[in-house]
């Protein structure tokens, strides 16, 4: 019992304590006494604008938000296939460039401004007589086509974009890149053709009363082949058939000939028939040449009288290959005033030459003592390596 009346005493006192602590909270009449004040705080909402990209043909650039009175941002520049990216300006115009330090305060477009490309097209003839200058194109804009190159031997077969010949350039294409465009060649088939002239035949008889006769041919390449000229001989006859001489060993002069070259087989030699009025059949030995046509330079030509009648010619002769010049040959066509040949002189020069230098040579007409330096109007000179057309 004891322990019961313990127990019922202190839940009383919590009770008492309980209604007294609300009484002091709440106040006598049953108001509370702490002061909630209801704040009506009103949150302020930022503007912001929208800024447009406009890249006229560019990359594409998305909008962008900006707080009122808050600078825009720089993008990263657009890119534009054959055009430079200049800047943003604030006008369609393109006339006031964008100045990214002024304040946003308002919806804006900007644009961008592009510079077009220029490319540099080069022309590689490959060997062609011709140089073309190279041309600048604006992007995509159509190259002029420039008259066609020439190269001896061969027809023009087009402009190609590869050295490889792979892609033949369309000209109506627009250009997008610097290039260069390389020359294609079709060799013309070479055709061995020429055309051999009269004998021209001189004869007289030496202070010793030897008889000489002079027989000059001449022999144009009028093919598209080089040609190798052979010894030829001829007959000498009278007017009625009779014949009177064979002369074998004739040689020409230079050896090879080029396409439209002529040249001419010489020989002079002793005779023991009195007959003047003869007739020469020459016999030309002409083939396609297998050999290079190489000459070397000859330079410092002076012709003069010799002193035992006739001509005397003294020269140079530079060797212009990357080769020693061996026994090289040098011969002398002469002309007179009105282009008639006149004669042939011919000699070697026993020393090598090598690359890059030179040597002298010497020759003389004296079988011609009636000759003299101003029958000579002009001459052709050639020199050139002893050659065998295999």
């Amino acid at each position: 019992m004891k322990i019961f009346r313990l127990f019922s005493g202190v839940l009383l006192l919590v009770s008492l304590f309980a209604v007294t602590s609300c009484d002091l909270l709440n106040g006598s009449d049953g108001s509370s006494n702490s002061s909630s004040s209801s704040s009506s705080s009103s949150s302020s909402t930022t503007t912001k604008y929208t800024v447009t990209f406009d890249t006229n043909g560019g990359s594409y650039l998305s909008s962008k938000k900006v707080e009122d009175g808050n600078a825009l941002e720089k993008p990263t520049d657009p890119t534009k296939k054959g055009y430079s990216f200049v800047g943003w300006f604030s006008d369609k115009e393109l006339n006031n460039e964008y100045d990214f330090k002024n304040a946003v305060t308002k919806n804006i477009t900007i644009y961008a401004k592009w510079s077009i490309e220029s490319y540099t097209v080069s022309f590689n003839v490959k060997g062609g007589n011709e140089t073309i200058p190279s041309q600048t194109v604006e992007y995509n804009k159509t190259l002029t086509k420039p008259t066609n190159p020439t190269k001896d031997g061969y027809s023009f077969a087009g402009w190609y974009s590869s050295s490889l010949y792979s892609d033949e350039f369309n000209f109506s294409s627009g250009v997008t890149k610097n290039m260069t465009l390389y020359a294609k060649w079709t060799e013309i088939p070479k055709t061995v053709k020429y055309d051999v002239g009269d004998a021209i035949v001189d004869m007289w008889t030496d202070s010793v009363g030897t008889k000489w006769i002079k027989i000059g041919v001449p022999v144009t390449n009028t093919g598209t082949a080089n040609l190798y000229t052979k010894s030829s001989t001829a007959t000498i006859e009278t007017q009625t058939g009779q014949l009177l001489q064979s002369v074998s060993y004739i040689s020409c002069y230079p050896e090879c000939l080029k396409p439209g070259e002529t040249g001419y087989y010489y020989k002079e030699t002793s005779c023991d028939f009195n007959e003047t009025n003869i007739k020469v059949s020459f016999n030309a030995n002409v083939e396609k040449a297998s050999v290079d046509v190489i000459r070397y330079d000859v330079s410092d030509v002076s012709i003069s009288a010799e002193t035992y009648g006739g001509i005397k010619i003294i020269g140079r002769v530079t060797n212009n290959t990357r080769e020693k010049a061996v026994l090289a040959q040098v011969a002398i066509n002469m002309f007179d005033s009105s282009d008639n040949w006149i004669c042939t002189r011919f000699t070697y020069i026993y020393n090598d030459i090598a690359p890059g230098s030179q040597d002298s040579f010497s020759m003389s007409s004296y079988a011609f003592v009636n000759m003299t330096p101003s029958d000579v109007a002009k001459y052709e000179a050639y020199a050139y390596p002893n050659q065998i057309n295999w």
